[in-house]
């Protein structure tokens, strides 16, 4: 029997996509039977991919055959393709679903009629695994579908693979599910004739909404004018052509986007993005997905964001202690801290109570107890109940926070102004204070420490 080892040599690739042989120093004497030749490859780890071209040759010792040669070639696994959605405006144009620009103009509110077809999916290709010369299995990433969902007043059809709107409305694209609602018209600013609004669909107010009022809808709200101190709940997105002058008391809540010209000293809320035309000035904003204030800059306040945070500058040159924090909602971490605080003051507080109480029951076994003493185990006994009572509620509220939104490591703060000193940054529980100017500058996390480096390093 040939001794192959002693006339050839296999080398696999890294990856093990490729096995090539090399001929060490001449042919082995005699025939080279296949079946042996097959059974040694595979003690070589060579199972699969086989080229029989090239071990026919081999097999008949060509001697044109040029070393080394490529004896066995695996399959790389091909990825199933995502499932996609594509966005229609009434007259059929492509609306990209990053973007959705057409459901957030706030100078032109789109419309769909009964049975019009708002959206169309496809399906994910189907995956194909591949494999390795030693035989393993390179499994093809499944592609994903879809995650839309009708919601109310649409329908789904499955032969079309589209979304069709069961009614005239406005239609609402949330994070998965699309929805067409009714819309409440207001023609005028908000006043005491319109009285505070409260709407199951999309409200419209083409005027502002001055302090001390409340908006509230199921669907989107477009206020196609000035926010003062007032209240606006939205289901869907909302849509603010000017901005909000929030004196502090101002609030947006959003399910989806908040889309709006500025903000001054107002709380906002996003399920998904704030976009911001001009500026973010001294308030409290929290974006499940993104803050984009491109063009202006964010002065004061805490900023938070699941994933990004971008603006033109962030900070002053006056030093105002600004804070922006990625995969975190920092309001929420200064809560739960201070609950903390809280916690440790009352669980101290408790332990000196037993051992005030465990003190008295001792002397009570022993002899008695004087009245005032017998007052005293009494106020001990409440005291303690009531103290474990707040702790309770303490535990209690800190289950009800929401301090994550995000994953740290994959988050970015861009500035493509400048980043100015005295700006808390903070990617989860990592936090840093900048200490000086930093121009067009990207800020993440890398190991355990946050990085701030220029645009041109990292790319844009």
């Amino acid at each position: 029997m040939v001794a192959f080892d002693d006339f050839f040599e296999i080398t696999i690739t890294e990856d093990k996509l490729a096995a090539y042989l090399t001929l060490n120093e001449g042919w082995p004497e005699g025939e080279i039977e296949a079946e042996a030749f097959k059974r040694w490859l595979k003690a070589q780890h060579v199972k699969a991919g086989l080229i029989n071209a090239s071990l026919n040759r081999l097999i008949e010792k060509d001697s044109g055959l040029s070393f080394p040669v490529l004896l066995a070639e695996g399959k790389t696994a091909v990825d199933g393709e995502d499932g996609t959605i594509r966005f229609l405006t009434k007259d059929s144009d492509t609306v990209n679903i990053e973007e959705r620009e057409s459901f957030r103009d706030i100078h032109k509110i789109p419309t769909v009629e009964k049975d019009e077809k708002i959206a169309t999916i496809t399906l994910p290709t189907k995956e194909q695994d591949g494999f390795k010369v030693n035989g393993k299995v390179i499994h093809g990433r499944k592609g994903k579908n879809v995650k839309y969902t009708a919601g109310e007043n649409v329908y789904f059809d499955d032969e079309t693979l589209s979304f069709y709107s069961s009614i005239i409305g406005k239609p609402s694209i949330g994070h998965t599910k699309i929805s067409v609602f009714n819309t409440y018209e207001v023609n005028e600013d908000v006043s005491m004739k319109t009285g505070n609004i409260k709407f199951e669909g999309s409200v419209s107010i083409r005027g502002n909404v001055p302090e001390g009022y409340s908006v509230e809808a199921t669907g989107d709200v477009y206020v196609y004018g000035l926010v003062e101190a007032s209240q606006l709940t939205a289901g869907g997105s909302v849509h603010i052509t000017e901005g909000i002058v929030g004196m502090k008391k101002g609030m947006i809540e959003a399910g989806v986007d908040v889309n709006i010209g500025y903000i001054n000293q107002a709380t906002v809320i996003a399920g998904q993005n704030i976009n911001v035309n001009n500026s973010i000035l001294h308030s409290e904003c929290t974006a499940q997905s993104h803050i984009y204030c491109q063009s202006g800059h964010i002065i004061g306040g805490v900023c938070s964001a699941g994933e990004s945070i971008e603006a033109k500058d962030i900070g002053n040159k006056m030093d105002t202690k600004t804070t922006v924090a990625i995969a975190v909602n920092q309001k929420s971490m200064e809560i739960l801290k201070q609950l903390d605080l809280a916690r440790d003051t009352l669980l101290e507080d408790v332990k000196k109570l037993k051992k005030l109480g465990q003190g008295l029951e001792a002397k009570a076994q022993a002899g008695g107890l004087s009245s005032k003493e017998r007052i005293l185990l009494l106020k001990q006994k409440n005291t303690l109940q009531l103290t474990e009572d707040k702790l309770m509620k303490i535990e209690a509220k800190k289950a009800t926070l929401t301090v994550s939104i995000g994953e740290e490591n994959e988050a970015s703060l861009l500035a493509k102004g400048t980043l100015y000193p005295n700006v808390d940054l903070c990617f989860g529980k990592y936090q840093e204070t900048t200490k000086k100017a930093y121009k067009y500058s990207r800020a993440y996390l890398e190991d355990g420490e946050i990085m701030i480096t220029p645009i041109s390093n990292r790319g844009s």
